[in-house]
């Protein structure tokens, strides 16, 4: 049977990471991982006939669930540290390189300090805001990391299964963003994931050799 082509609506690709978004680095990953024919357009991704956790037992879809949750919260870390100071995506390469001098003025000193300002304003609705903030973001990263870290284990996946589910894509659209972009209190909390989740960065590093062998990136 032939198989419809998905068409995939992405944001500018990064230095550092594919995507700077996890929900974008998500969904490619996702059609990376179950071989399934896509284009980069101006539409969204369907896919259709294709079951994304048809491995996972009942049980093992709810702890899926429950998991996805804890990678939402990361999440809302990982944007308290974009809120805090995302210049560092004003001068990426991979982004500029075919821009023109009237695009790069707009780029650098309107749309990433628009982009920043609303994700700090995103960040303090969802309850991050005051003195104890960003203590409080460190401490809630490193114990969600570490739940996660117990939970993988030294599994190759977070379930027995022989290909990743659609929760070990969104684990790592999310990881590694941890892993390679700048984060709020940074030295200390890429120490953490190198001397308390190992296994995490392993994680992102086989997923990433295995599904994105065109990964450009400056960090590895």
């Amino acid at each position: 049977m032939h198989r419809k082509t998905a068409l995939l609506t992405t944001l500018p690709k990064t230095v550092t990471v594919p995507y700077y978004a996890p929900s974008c680095l998500f969904l490619e990953t996702v059609l990376r991982s179950k071989s399934i024919p896509y284009d980069v357009s101006h539409s969204f991704a369907f896919i259709e006939e294709e079951s994304l956790d048809s491995g996972l037992t009942p049980k093992e879809r709810a702890q899926a669930l429950a998991l996805s949750a804890l990678l939402d919260e990361l999440t809302w870390m990982l944007a308290y540290s974009r809120g805090q100071d995302f210049s560092w995506l004003r001068d990426d390469r991979k982004i500029i390189e075919d821009f023109t001098l009237i695009q790069l003025y707009f780029w650098r000193n309107w749309i990433v300090p628009q982009l920043q300002k609303r994700t700090r304003r995103r960040v303090r609705g969802y309850g991050l805001s005051g003195k104890s903030a960003g203590k409080e973001v460190t401490m809630r990263t490193e114990a969600m990391l570490e739940a996660l870290a117990s939970l993988l284990n030294s599994n190759k996946y977070f379930f027995d299964v022989n290909e990743p589910s659609w929760l070990d894509c969104k684990a790592f659209a999310v990881l590694v963003q941890f892993k390679y972009t700048p984060l709020y209190n940074e030295a200390r909390l890429k120490q953490f994931m190198k001397d308390r989740t190992p296994n995490l960065m392993t994680f992102v590093t086989r997923m990433k050799e295995e599904f994105w062998s065109d990964w450009i990136t400056t960090t590895d």
